[in-house]
């Protein structure tokens, strides 16, 4: 029988990412589940999972052990085109009040994933730190365009609907499907990377999956076809924004990430049992372009939102930046 729903936390000695607590956290909750239908959570049939803030975050798929980093920006601060006079971001937290040792998370990383070719998800600075250049990297083909010339070796471009199979160091198997994700610019620009990702497992285990995609953008057929390829009917981990940003004033007002207009329906795709909020719009900037960019959405009244439109996702918010959060699945 399953026991009723709890959160509890662990507490560790400070490892050298800084990484000073462990969050552990079940997500089934057996009293909405029909008897025919419960199965009994696991650690071990899970996710770990470590936010760096803005779009950088850290995944370790507990059964296969494949780690992967997503979007790495740990070295100094984030300029477009290197326009630091028009806008600057820092992180409020990692690099300040957490230092992150860039070497030791690379030891423990699998592979890179670089989900745009933008400099909020492709940081140079960082990329250049990155000491092996012969670390897998799962990107699309501008990013790739930006990491060659750093000397990125081993770069698996994807396009959405295309797959590749990643091999961790333990021996895991995590298989990553590209949709299509976020448009930046014009109609006619190609999309940008969501990536829906399932553990390949032994038989008898169950594979945990997870669905990463940065402003709530998305092609409901991509993410469709991704799922069928994936044999999945329904995704176990959403991370995707739930707060909308825009750039400009009032009605004309373009949107960058898309959270509140989308997730519903992001949602009501995959049937997610669990959402976990990324929280790219929290961050320190400075410059004149920082008057025209406004947020619009409430993370506090997500949970209801979702049990308004009929949805049973539990709603977890990430461990504070720089501590690792486990979930049972």
């Amino acid at each position: 029988m399953l026991r009723k729903q709890f959160a509890t936390s662990l507490s560790r000695l400070p490892d050298r990412r800084g990484c000073a607590r462990l969050r552990c956290r079940p997500v089934a909750n057996a009293s909405s589940l029909e008897a025919p239908e419960r199965t009994r959570t696991s650690f071990h049939h899970g996710i770990t999972y470590t936010s760096y803030e803005v779009n950088t975050a850290g995944v370790k798929f507990n059964t296969s052990g494949v780690r992967v980093l997503i979007d790495p920006w740990f070295v100094g601060e984030l300029s477009f085109g290197g326009a630091d006079w028009l806008y600057a971001g820092r992180k409020r937290v990692i690099g300040r009040d957490t230092r992150v040792d860039l070497a030791a998370v690379l030891a423990e990383t699998d592979v890179l994933m670089v989900t745009q070719g933008l400099d909020d998800h492709c940081h140079v600075p960082t990329l250049e730190a990155v000491p092996n250049k012969a670390i897998p990297v799962v990107t699309n083909s501008a990013a790739a365009e930006r990491m060659r010339p750093l000397g990125f070796s081993n770069i698996t471009v994807l396009a959405p609907g295309q797959s590749t199979t990643v091999t961790g160091k333990a021996g895991g198997k995590l298989r990553i499907t590209a949709t299509a994700g976020a448009l930046v610019g014009p109609p006619w620009t190609p999309r940008q990377l969501g990536l829906l990702m399932r553990e390949e497992v032994p038989q008898g285990e169950r594979p945990a999956s997870l669905y990463f995609e940065s402003h709530c953008d998305f092609d409901a057929s991509s993410v469709s076809a991704a799922m069928r390829q994936q044999q999945l009917g329904a995704v176990d981990v959403v991370v995707s924004p739930v707060v909308t940003t825009l750039l400009g004033v009032g009605p004309a007002s373009y949107e960058l990430v898309q959270g509140d207009r989308n997730l519903v329906q992001l949602c009501r795709q995959l049937r997610p049992k669990v959402l976990l909020p990324l929280m790219n719009h929290e961050m320190e900037a400075s410059g004149p372009l920082t008057s025209v960019v406004w947020q619009r959405g409430d993370p506090a009244v997500v949970s209801e939102l979702l049990r308004r439109e009929g949805l049973d996702t539990r709603v977890e918010f990430p461990a504070p930046p720089g501590e690792a959060l486990a979930l049972a699945l």
